[in-house]
């Protein structure tokens, strides 16, 4: 029981319980939107995303298990392997910022009654549901950096653990823009990562296509930065307040 407190249970399950429920208000409203003439809900895929958002924050609770174990090479080898494979799900959380991009797409913007289409509540209903899972990806992709971050300064520090932390968000972002715009997931690097490798190499040998990843990873970068190092440094403060 002593380990698992200083991991930082039973506050992050409540955490955890939190988002989860938080999870299924925002996936109710995402299957009760409908498009103004009816017909199937727009955002269903979201289920999916939602889902795969939620697998990196449960690999991070696999991994505080691994780091109770005893044996020091089992330790080891299942952090790498259980490690790899948080990092490749891991750009499934912040990825749920671009599905922002639907409600422009899917809501029809041209209602035929003269009324501007951001003056319409469903609309807005819409943008809402949208920016709802948004804001739960990123806090999803918050709370699982932040439980990684823990054990890799526990066992390397302060230092190393800094930097694994902008590596994985600088790795994350890349990750998010090969998701929306070369129309990769995780289960591709999977299964075949020597040839997403190659072809991932061969597209950014384009200058045009190197310019434009990195002008829209520099924003997803600095978003989930952000929000990383608020939350970070709230739980240094509410933590140093309630030690007094």
């Amino acid at each position: 029981m002593h380990d698992w407190r200083a991991l930082g249970y039973p506050s992050k399950w409540i955490l955890y319980l939190i988002l989860f429920i938080a999870t299924l208000i925002g996936m109710r409203y995402v299957v009760l939107t409908q498009l103004p003439e009816g017909g199937r809900p727009p955002y269903l895929f979201m289920l999916w995303n939602t889902f795969l958002a939620w697998i990196p924050l449960g690999l991070a609770i696999v991994l505080d298990m691994v780091s109770l174990l005893r044996g020091k090479m089992l330790k080891l080898l299942l952090f790498l392997g259980v490690g790899l494979l948080w990092l490749f799900f891991y750009p499934n959380a912040a990825y749920l910022i671009t599905d922002l991009l639907h409600p422009f797409n899917r809501y029809p913007i041209s209602s035929g009654m003269g009324i501007r289409f951001w003056e319409e509540n469903l609309f807005w209903d819409h943008l809402f549901t949208i920016l709802f899972a948004a804001m739960l990806g990123l806090a999803i992709a918050t709370a699982s950096l932040a439980s990684v971050h823990a054990l890799v300064r526990k066992y390397l520090g302060t230092v190393m653990g800094w930097i694994f932390a902008i590596a994985v968000l600088l790795l994350s972002s890349f990750g998010v823009y090969i998701g929306r715009f070369i129309r990769w997931n995780s289960w591709d690097v999977l299964q075949d990562p020597v040839r997403i490798v190659g072809e991932t190499i061969i597209y950014l040998m384009d200058f045009e296509y190197l310019r434009h990843a990195i002008g829209f990873c520099k924003w997803i970068f600095l978003i989930t930065l952000f929000c990383y190092v608020a939350a970070y440094y709230f739980g240094i403060a509410q933590q140093s307040q309630s030690n007094r």
